[in-house]
């Protein structure tokens, strides 16, 4: 490391070695896996039904962000324009998840994590995703058959 190297860039790129050292250890291929983003490094993989994202951001200050999403379901018009849909989503943020949350993009519902990588480790990445990826893989079909719509991996 360079006597004045920038802090954030290193941790940056430990934090790319960290990510594909854990998708290796899932058995999945780095170079497959990786996707464009205009934000910083970036992969995509699949477990069961759920799609999950692993973003990696350079901070503009003084940290860096990971965050792991995996888009859930599309919701219909009505039940978008009710309110028991965003009641049961707010349910389960506080009663039924853990380290993650439900949200929305646009029409899209999507779980997701997200810390500074100070401090970050392998086993932390590993949780996040194998979390998201398991509550996106079951409340997909939950949250759909509970309020209709589309799961994301149908779409």
């Amino acid at each position: 490391m360079a006597l004045f190297e920038n802090a954030n860039e290193s941790n940056l790129r430990a934090c790319v070695l960290m990510v594909e050292h854990v998708l290796v250890g899932r058995g999945l291929d780095v170079a497959a896996s990786r996707v464009p983003s205009d934000g910083g490094p970036a992969w995509a993989i699949r477990q069961g039904s759920a799609q999950v994202l692993v973003f990696l951001t350079a901070g503009r200050a003084e940290y860096n962000t990971i965050q792991v999403i995996a888009p859930v379901m599309r919701a219909s018009q009505e039940t978008l324009a009710g309110t028991a849909f965003y009641r049961r989503l707010l349910e389960l943020n506080a009663q039924g998840l853990q380290q993650a949350a439900f949200g929305l993009r646009g029409d899209d519902v999507v779980l997701t994590a997200d810390r500074s990588t100070a401090g970050l480790d392998p086993v932390e990445v590993e949780e996040m995703i194998r979390r998201v990826a398991d509550y996106a893989d079951h409340y997909d079909d939950t949250l759909v058959a509970e309020f209709g719509g589309k799961r994301s991996s149908d779409l």
